[in-house]
């Protein structure tokens, strides 16, 4: 399991945040990448190039943290 973190600005709540990952999800689906999201900051993937390939289609303003 790889996983991706996102880090918001303290200024963003749970439910924005959780919102903002689930939006980002599922764009990576519609691009053929598979993920699960375990909280609202956090995305687990398969395989590390899927996780490679959202860090680089990651538009967002959160920080990354790959784990």
């Amino acid at each position: 399991m790889y996983l991706l973190r996102i880090h918001y600005d303290s200024s963003v709540t749970d439910y924005i945040a959780d919102v903002n990952t689930f939006s980002f999800a599922t764009d990576l689906l519609l691009r053929g990448v598979y993920t699960e999201q375990s909280d609202s900051c956090t995305l687990q993937f398969d395989t590390p190039s899927d996780r490679t390939y959202a860090c680089v289609a990651y538009t967002g303003t959160g920080v990354l943290e790959c784990i």
